[in-house]
C-alpha cells in the first residue's frame, strides 16, 4: 500500500511537470512550429519561455537569468519530490527509475533553454 501511494505520488508530480503543461500547449490557439522538438520534449520550460519573454520584453539576457533561476529552483523541486518517500521511511531504491528520470528531466530542461536562436515574435 505504501510503496502504491509512493508511486502514484512520483507519477503525479511528473504528470505535472510534464504532462499538464504540454495538455495546455497542444489545446492552446496559437501555433508556434519553430523550436518544436524543444517544445514537445519541455514543454513546462517553454510556458516559462513564453512568460519570461513577455515579462522582459524579449531580452536575451534576462531570459537566460530566468532560465538559470529556473534551473537553481528546479534542485528544490527535486527535494519535494522525495520528501514523501522521507515521511514513510520508504527506501529510495524502489522508485529508482522514476527518480532519476524526474532528477534529469528537471536538469537538463532548463539547460536546454540557455543558449538558443532568437525567435521570430516581433515586438
Amino acid at each position: 500500500m505504501q510503496k502504491n501511494l509512493i508511486n502514484f505520488w512520483l507519477y503525479l508530480y511528473l504528470s505535472c511537470i510534464y504532462f499538464l503543461p504540454l495538455v495546455k500547449l497542444m489545446r492552446s490557439s496559437k501555433q508556434d512550429s519553430q523550436f518544436l522538438l524543444r517544445k514537445l520534449l519541455f514543454p513546462l520550460e517553454y510556458l516559462i519561455q513564453v512568460k519570461l519573454e513577455k515579462t522582459t520584453n524579449y531580452s536575451r539576457s534576462a531570459i537566460r537569468l530566468g532560465h538559470i533561476l529556473v534551473w537553481l529552483i528546479s534542485i528544490f523541486g527535486l527535494m519535494f519530490v522525495t520528501v514523501p518517500m522521507y515521511i514513510f521511511n520508504e527506501p529510495y531504491e524502489n522508485h529508482t527509475s522514476i527518480l532519476l528520470f524526474i532528477t534529469y528531466y528537471l536538469m537538463f530542461a532548463p539547460i536546454s533553454f540557455w543558449f538558443q536562436p532568437r525567435s521570430y515574435h516581433s515586438k
